[in-house]
């Protein structure tokens, strides 16, 4: 784990680093997300990838240079264990992130104040309640040009940043989420 000061009583978003690009290719509008949610959240990768290709991809990307947002702390496939689950009727072991890992050691962070964003469902096992899925960024070099899933993320990640506590939020209707907030403010203007 390598590790930024935090920003005072910000709350903390962690993210896949592959949710952010594809290939060599950056996701759409993934300076716009980081930079438009760095006033309201510590910003931290987890990767399944280890440290030394971690550290390249990410400098490659311009993720740890970015004059407009920093990296709180950057985790890789070390901080993650293997769990086994039951899909499609057989027993299936894969690699999870467990946020109690950074709760315990940053005692300001908890699941009230978390969201940990990720294009596989299965991430979340040991901690639903944080988990919010995205579609996958796939086929870069083909559909980079209609994708606009982070600014649809970063939208509601603003909207929820007031919220004193996301366990009373359901990640998995984020979409629903947003185009209600978004129904409602046309009502009211």
């Amino acid at each position: 784990m390598r590790h930024q000061s935090s920003q005072s009583g910000h709350k903390i978003i962690f993210i896949f680093l592959h949710c952010l690009k594809c290939s060599e290719l950056k996701r759409p509008f993934s300076d716009h997300f980081l930079k438009e949610l760095y006033p309201y959240y510590d910003i931290i990768f987890w990767s399944q990838t280890s440290w030394k290709w971690l550290e390249i991809k990410l400098t490659e990307l311009g993720f740890l240079t970015h004059p407009d947002y920093k990296i709180c702390f950057v985790l890789d496939k070390t901080c993650m264990f293997s769990v086994s689950s039951m899909r499609k009727g057989r027993v299936r072991k894969h690699q999870v992130k467990s946020l109690g890992i950074i709760w315990s050691k940053f005692p300001q962070w908890s699941a009230k104040n978390t969201v940990h964003v990720d294009d596989l469902g299965r991430n979340f096992v040991m901690n639903p309640q944080s988990g919010l899925k995205i579609k996958a960024y796939k086929k870069a070099y083909k559909n980079r040009h209609r994708d606009k899933e982070l600014l649809y993320l970063t939208e509601y990640l603003k909207l929820i940043a007031t919220k004193d506590d996301f366990r009373t939020l359901e990640h998995e209707n984020w979409q629903k989420y947003l185009l209600h907030s978004n129904e409602k403010k046309l009502l009211d203007s």
